[in-house]
């Protein structure tokens, strides 16, 4: 190999041929072993934050404002006079197919909905009536048909109660995303659950959860904690108030809770 380290002609060749060689290899810049801020612009220095100054105060964060949006049953409430809905109890039927029939029809009961209305099911002189707040989203033409349905015949047929003597109802026709509660008792549906309770002249009545329990207190006009019975024109029929199904799906230690209840409840004189 040729000693080119002599003459200053050759080395600059060879440096120049060294160059191309990486120039033609895509190396185009100067390569260093140390890492470099390369996402950062070398026209723009990097901006500090300027401090704020007493005569001008940094401006305070403000609150977001949140506005609730009434749900569709509450305005469906107050667009009519105090009492419109459900209409007057001396214009709801007196029988209980038509009663029935003017649940499922009536234009006074609630407003249009993403979901159906479901109608009760069973007939009249039950031996239980089990009421629950509103049907559940899976429920199609009749009441109770998910897995909560499941649950309260088998807790039925295990307290003795066949098939065909059971009655289901709601406090509302339809599924309702944010019903009032405390709106709906004001309006008269504690009343008009009363009144269905005396069309089907039930042996007893099944309250499911606080909600059906508050509406029941108030459309017979007793305190939650002293409801013990429905005072009817007819009989009086005792209520048992248990938790409302979904809660009985998610515990075993209620659903045991409950059951022992019942015990005590049913041997009790009425």
């Amino acid at each position: 190999m040729p000693d080119l380290s002599v003459r200053s002609d050759n080395l600059r060749d060879a440096f120049v041929a060294g160059l191309d060689w990486w120039r033609d290899a895509g190396v185009a810049e100067h390569v260093a072993d140390e890492p470099h801020g390369w996402l950062k612009s070398r026209e723009d220095p990097e901006k500090k934050p300027a401090a704020a100054t007493e005569s001008e105060p940094a401006p305070a964060p403000q609150a977001e404002q949140v506005f609730e949006k009434a749900g569709a049953l509450k305005r469906f409430l107050g667009s009519e006079s105090e009492g419109a809905h459900p209409g007057s109890p001396e214009d709801w039927p007196g029988d209980l197919a038509t009663w029935q029939k003017w649940w499922m029809e009536s234009d006074l009961l609630d407003p249009p909905g993403a979901f159906p209305r479901v109608p009760p099911r069973g007939a009249g002189g039950a031996q239980v009536m089990l009421i629950v707040d509103q049907p559940r989203e899976e429920d199609g033409d009749a009441l109770l048909q998910g897995r909560a349905g499941t649950l309260a015949a088998n807790m039925l047929r295990a307290m003795g109660f066949a098939q065909d003597t059971r009655y289901f109802a709601s406090a509302l026709p339809r599924h309702n995303l944010r019903p009032d509660w405390q709106a709906l008792a004001g309006a008269g549906y504690g009343q008009l659950m009363v009144h269905h309770i005396a069309l089907v002249q039930p042996k007893c009545v099944f309250a499911c959860g606080d909600r059906v329990w508050s509406l029941l207190a108030h459309g017979t006009a007793q305190a939650p904690q002293s409801l013990t019975t429905i005072p009817l024109d007819s009989a009086s029929i005792p209520v048992f108030a248990m938790p409302d199904l979904p809660t009985l799906l998610r515990s075993a230690a209620v659903r045991s809770q409950t059951w022992n209840r019942w015990l005590d409840w049913s041997d009790s004189p009425t």
